[in-house]
């Protein structure tokens, strides 16, 4: 496979789209259908930075807040041990913007057949089947160990709004929902077009469950990220 970026693929397609258009009286083409791989990685050198809150809750203590940023960076591509093309995705951490990025993990990424896949610290997930359609499930954890974990697709190509900033056409991926008057565990992702992950949110809350407090989400302990968009861009 010749080394484009995903940007020029879909360029190339989007402009045959175009051309199909301009001519479509005399042609009848039809549009390409929408497969919302323009919600995964699309460019080499693409990056996106996220302010990110971190709080753990405790019995006996006030919670403990962290806020700092996160940076990836979609820096290169190799052929993995499959002989298949992937994205080298590196992850960098600083507390705010005064501080210098550090390197904190590397991922990768990468489509095989009509699945985008992602490998953190070891563990494959299933990002996205294509193509997407709402309320579709797939196994997000088909290709690990972690037991089979459904993923549901929401508000398919819907508009998604971040600090008053608007993204026209994003699509949410509902990992977990689950809620009772005990506890709650919520794990969500949102991507937007031609950018990728733009907010992600993953809570475990454990509620009290005494006669006094129950159904009251009175939080006895557990733990909340909210990852959202800061920047993003090409270097």
């Amino acid at each position: 496979m010749q080394r484009k970026s995903l940007s020029y693929c879909l360029l190339i397609g989007f402009l045959g789209f175009i051309a199909c258009k301009n001519t479509i009286r005399d042609c009848e083409c039809v549009a390409p259908p929408e497969t919302g791989m323009s919600y995964f990685y699309t460019s080499i050198k693409q990056f996106t930075t996220y302010e990110v809150q971190e709080i753990e809750y405790y019995i006996t203590q006030e919670p403990t807040i962290k806020n700092y940023q996160i940076k990836e960076l979609v820096a290169t591509f190799f052929t993995d041990l499959d002989r298949q093309e992937s994205l080298r995705i590196e992850r960098y951490r600083r507390n705010n913007d005064k501080e210098i990025w550090q390197i904190e993990a590397v991922f990768t990424a990468k489509k095989r057949g009509n699945e985008a896949l992602k490998t953190e610290n070891n563990q494959t997930f299933v990002k996205f089947v294509f193509p997407l359609s709402e309320n579709q499930t797939w196994n997000g954890n088909a290709y690990n160990a972690l037991g089979k974990d459904d993923y549901t697709v929401k508000n398919l190509h819907q508009a998604f709004s971040i600090d008053n900033k608007v993204f026209p056409k994003t699509v949410t991926i509902v990992q977990q929902n689950d809620s009772t008057l005990v506890d709650l565990n919520k794990r969500m992702e949102v991507y937007a077009e031609g950018i990728g992950l733009i907010y992600a949110e993953n809570k475990s809350i454990t509620y009290c469950s005494k006669a006094d407090c129950i159904g009251k989400n009175k939080i006895d302990f557990g733990k909340s990220i909210r990852m959202k968009i800061k920047d993003y861009g090409t270097e």
